[in-house]
């Protein structure tokens, strides 16, 4: 199968990337995507250090320093799809699971064939549904676990996610101790978050290039963005990486936000004149924003009603009415720690 060319998939050309990828099947995928290409070590650590590809779960690490690291270590290694989405009102993962999961498998496979791992893992948290990733491994031949783990608000840190998968608490390690060198039963690991896998199974197929093509020199790319409370459209879209808040907030269908949370539960307010300043920022790490005409009430009382909530699967959950405070959240890269 000839894999297809940029000027075959228009719509993968602009900020519309990883949730124009869905399909069907394995079938599917691979006839509108072609196949994952094999790449050796160099060919990849140089791909996703031209490229500038960070996580886009948290710290917003670059992702070519980990896998350097892993492949130095001098031993197989293990790579750890990292899908626990702790961070309260993001459901941007559970959507890229649900609609486009045969991409984060790619993902997956790129790394595990690269380095030779001896075991892959996907660690899914308990408010994404297992099942669309499942049905989509089925079809592969990869020998890939999809494991269903326990949540909480560092449930996805590197180490947290580490220590549960070997049967421990969910709390993190000793940070001196890196799991690039020791992590999972002993053994360098890699752990990349969800959307960082999707955004690695493109680049692996289109290059440096064309993924800077999108986003800005300093931070290229696109990110996923979550999008709730009170706006008309709310659920996950796909923006470019250095567009402002006040842009996603208005695909959203935001009216006039007199104050924005960004950072969740390391989040701070932001007034409407810092609405137009670009976000995400370089080295970003994901977080919650929250917008609402009446800053002091939404807070707490949005943040109980979505905890409580189950996260919908859907790209668009417009059936989900906004908070009695009328309060709008969104999930997206900001500047990281």
């Amino acid at each position: 199968m000839t894999a297809p060319t940029l000027h075959q998939l228009p719509d993968l050309m602009g900020s519309q990337r990883l949730l124009s990828c869905q399909a069907s099947s394995l079938a599917a995928h691979q006839d509108r995507l072609g196949p994952v290409p094999r790449l050796d070590l160099d060919r990849l650590v140089a791909l996703t250090e031209e490229s500038g590809l960070t996580g886009r779960g948290g710290a917003g690490f670059p992702t070519g320093i980990k896998l350097r690291a892993v492949a130095e270590a001098g031993r197989r290694g293990v790579v750890v799809g990292n899908a626990m989405e702790g961070e309260p009102l993001s459901h941007k993962d559970a959507v890229l699971l649900a609609v486009a999961p045969h991409l984060v498998l790619d993902g997956l496979s790129v790394l595990s064939d690269t380095l030779g791992a001896r075991h892959v893992v996907l660690g899914v948290g308990p408010d994404i549904d297992p099942g669309p990733v499942r049905a989509a491994l089925a079809e592969r031949r990869e020998r890939i676990e999809v494991t269903c783990l326990s949540g909480g608000f560092v449930a996805g840190q590197e180490t947290a996610l580490v220590n549960q998968l070997e049967g421990r608490p969910a709390v993190p390690r000793d940070p001196a101790v890196r799991v690039t060198e020791r992590g999972h039963s002993g053994h360098p690991t890699l752990v990349v978050n969800a959307e960082t896998l999707a955004q690695l199974a493109l680049l692996a197929r289109y290059g440096a290039a064309w993924f800077r093509s999108a986003g800005t020199p300093e931070d290229p790319g696109t990110s996923l963005f979550t999008v709730s409370g009170a706006v008309s459209r709310p659920g996950v879209l796909e923006a470019a990486r250095g567009t402002t808040l006040s842009d996603v907030l208005a695909r959203a269908g935001a009216a006039s936000p007199v104050a924005v949370l960004v950072g969740g539960y390391h989040g701070a307010w932001l007034p409407p004149e810092a609405m137009d300043t670009p976000s995400p920022a370089p080295r970003s790490r994901r977080t919650t924003l929250r917008s609402a005409p009446e800053c002091s009430s939404c807070s707490g009382r949005t943040c109980a009603h979505s905890r409580r909530r189950r996260r919908s699967p859907a790209t668009s959950p417009t059936s989900r009415p906004a908070s009695a405070a009328r309060a709008s959240t969104a999930s997206l890269p900001s500047p990281g720690r």
